[in-house]
């Protein structure tokens, strides 16, 4: 009897981590990657943003919601056709800073004021009437050893969030769902896939 084990490459089976990003989005500055000479691991300069430590990583989510298209004749759809598309990318934030609450209730403005003679220093954070656009931008590993860089060039910030305090060794966490809003062909994913010559 034969083996019908399929073919494979084990080192091609990633895990690991992901570096998030987020920068504001300005309509007349396109959002973009580091330089591809930026090696894997090095930190994004300004305007991009860590976005700190989770409790689970990060997913990307991808839903597609089709329309089928059919006709008498045949038993089966001749076409199915795009409805609807949503990519998201999840996150559940562990670090409580007002930043952190900012991107998780979709925004804001953040407001600082230096310590003086008989006032303390505070931070004040107003959480927006509607949503701040964003740009996202993720640093992984591919199974080359060097980066994939992912671009999404506009996002909201559009979770349900529930920060719990109490006595408990999990950190308060803010979830935050990036929804991209723009076309598939816009969001850029690329691999760096050998050194320069």
């Amino acid at each position: 009897m034969p083996a019908l084990i399929p073919q494979y490459d084990g080192p091609k089976v990633l895990t690991g981590l992901a570096a998030v990003y987020l920068a504001p989005y300005n309509p007349t500055t396109p959002p973009s990657l580091p330089a591809e000479t930026v090696d894997l691991g090095t930190a994004w300069t300004t305007p991009w943003v860590p976005i700190g430590a989770t409790m689970e990583g990060v997913s990307f989510n991808y839903s597609r919601d089709t329309d089928q298209i059919v006709i008498e004749e045949q038993m089966t759809p001749v076409d199915e056709r795009t409805k609807s598309l949503t990519f998201t990318v999840d996150v559940d934030l562990a670090q409580d800073t007002l930043q952190t609450m900012k991107w998780a209730y979709g925004g804001g403005t953040i407001t600082t004021t230096a310590a003086a003679t008989g006032v303390p220093g505070t931070s004040t954070l107003v959480i927006a009437d509607e949503m701040d656009d964003l740009v996202l931008g993720l640093e992984g590993q591919n199974d080359k050893g060097f980066w994939r860089r992912i671009l999404i060039p506009r996002v909201k910030s559009v979770a349900d969030v529930k920060t719990t305090y109490r006595r408990s060794n999990s950190p308060r966490t803010y979830a935050i769902s990036l929804r991209s809003l723009v076309a598939p062909s816009q969001v850029t994913i690329k691999n760096m896939d050998a050194e320069a010559l």
